[in-house]
């Protein structure tokens, strides 16, 4: 059994021991029970709230489930995704029977994003700081690529400076790609990197998705390009889950919020509606959603699933996050992971007005008009962004199509 105690940073810095945690041992087929307890003494700090106001509620009493699934998908929004779980499992030398969600969390402690850490019963949180300093990025670069390379023969892998500072700074952002947390002494970067993997220019497209979102109205994290050796460069994108005074937002996903395990099939109008009924400013944070849907739709930023939406809290309740991870169709799938009412695949603009009519988004006609008036100008802003030019053409053009008024 695994017994942690879950801290809490509040917005302020403060922290709060908010909740334990207890995980049965695991059985044959990688399966172990799990339960949660808030502390009295949370429950009694007026500063407290559900750390998931669906499946965990601000209530006395246990909730159980199998490992990090129903009722407790909110600890799983704590830990890195495959990137940065391989790095945390080198990072702390973790055997196989090790590598499960709990003994994650264990080696994670307070380092993952977001306001929550994990420790053993009895043990205060620490001071400890997961980013390498700006200046390291170019060698950070270089550890993630011979990373990848030796993908297959991890124990040939050699753990020099570089791959110290890569598996210390890279074990805790979510997502599949290289990435590395780093500060410059003011800010606070997730630092994304090319993959040896990449057939387009990922880094610039991403840069360029960016800037035309914020051309189209969505809110965005800060950013901004490096150029580094080689030809290479990394997209910095400001987190936005610490606070100005030093602290953390709590951190919840909609996939979390909807209790979407496995497959799933749901719609935008799920999300809509989840967010009416938790959110904390409803009348602003809708129509935010609405417009980053249609922002999807007509770029084709077809990874859309529920771990692309967040929530952020810190007691005043839970808002809608920046948007981010934003791509044009780089696989050519066509087809997107939430539905569009009744269909995967992106309506055109006049459609996309009719659904936020249908749906109570005030002022829908007029977000798809600006929206589509900031995607056409993709081709100028890749550009900038020194996107290579046949793949500039490429993606205006299934922009272009999209923007069709008929299919």
């Amino acid at each position: 059994m695994i017994r942690l105690d879950i801290w809490l940073t509040l917005g302020t810095g403060e922290k709060l021991r908010a909740a334990e945690l207890a995980f049965g041992d695991t059985d044959r087929q990688g399966r172990y029970a799990s339960a949660l307890r808030y502390t009295p003494e949370y429950l009694a700090d007026a500063r407290a709230f559900a750390l998931d106001p669906v499946a965990l509620p601000l209530t006395a009493g246990d909730f159980t489930g199998e490992q990090l699934n129903t009722p407790l998908m909110a600890l799983e929004d704590s830990l890195p995704d495959d990137w940065g779980r391989r790095l945390l499992v080198l990072r702390h030398g973790l055997p196989r029977g090790q590598q499960s969600e709990p003994h994650l969390m264990l080696a994670q402690a307070g380092q993952g994003l977001g306001a929550l850490g994990f420790y053993p019963p009895g043990q205060r949180p620490h001071a400890a700081e997961a980013s390498a300093p700006l200046l390291e990025l170019q060698m950070l670069l270089d550890a993630a690529q011979r990373l990848e390379r030796e993908a297959g023969n991890p124990g040939d892998i050699g753990i020099d400076d570089a791959c110290r500072s890569l598996l210390a700074a890279g074990s805790s952002p979510g997502g599949a790609r290289p990435k590395v947390l780093v500060h410059d002494g003011e800010s606070h970067w997730i630092a994304k990197f090319p993959s040896r993997r990449d057939d387009v220019d990922m880094v610039g497209l991403e840069a360029a998705s960016l800037e035309l979102a914020r051309l189209a109205g969505l809110e965005v994290p800060d950013f901004r390009l490096v150029e580094l050796a080689g030809s290479r460069r990394a997209l910095l994108v400001k987190r936005f889950d610490l606070t100005a005074q030093g602290g953390r937002h709590h951190m919840l996903s909609f996939r979390a919020l909807l209790q979407a395990g496995g497959y799933y099939v749901l719609r935008y109008a799920d999300l809509i509606a989840a967010l009416r009924q938790h959110g904390a400013q409803p009348e602003t944070d809708v129509p935010r959603l609405y417009r980053q849907m249609v922002f999807n739709a007509l770029l084709g930023n077809t990874d859309d699933h529920l771990k692309n939406f967040w929530l952020l809290a810190d007691g005043g309740g839970y808002r809608l996050s920046p948007a981010f991870d934003l791509l044009p169709d780089t696989g050519a799938r066509r087809e997107h992971v939430l539905l569009f009412d009744m269909t995967p695949l992106p309506p055109v603009p006049a459609e996309l007005a009719a659904l936020g009519r249908k749906w109570g988004v005030s002022g829908a006609v007029n977000i798809c008009r600006e929206v589509e008036a900031a995607v056409t100008r993709f081709g100028e802003i890749a550009a900038g962004k020194n996107v290579p030019e046949s793949e500039i053409h490429r993606f205006a053009q299934d922009i272009a199509r999209r923007c069709r008024t008929e299919r």
